[in-house]
């Protein structure tokens, strides 16, 4: 789903936001889409959102980003950055570090 491009845009995850009233929980963000008849894509988008509730949109807006990358969405690949401190100080397995 690409938000703002080829959607309506009162369909799109961030105008369901401005349908709700808060405190709001990804779930009802996600009834509010389903009954402005959003595409299942935004509804399991913003059932995604990773906040237990939200007490504004703008709240609910930062955490886009996280329920884009949970699922891989955006066209970009999400990378763990793992243990970069022991990546940077131990040697990979077989290797050796020279002093």
């Amino acid at each position: 789903m690409a938000r703002g491009i080829g959607e309506a845009p009162e369909r799109s995850p961030a105008a369901i936001l401005d349908m709700v009233d808060y405190p709001a929980t990804p779930e009802d963000l996600a009834q509010a889409a389903a009954e402005a008849e959003a595409p299942v894509d935004t509804i399991n988008f913003l059932r995604a959102l990773p906040g237990p509730e939200y007490q504004s949109r703008d709240q609910a807006m930062r955490d886009f980003a996280e329920a884009d990358a949970r699922f891989g969405r955006g066209g970009s690949d999400v990378n763990h950055r793992g243990d970069i401190g022991k990546q940077m100080t131990e040697p990979a397995e077989g290797e050796t570090h020279h002093p």
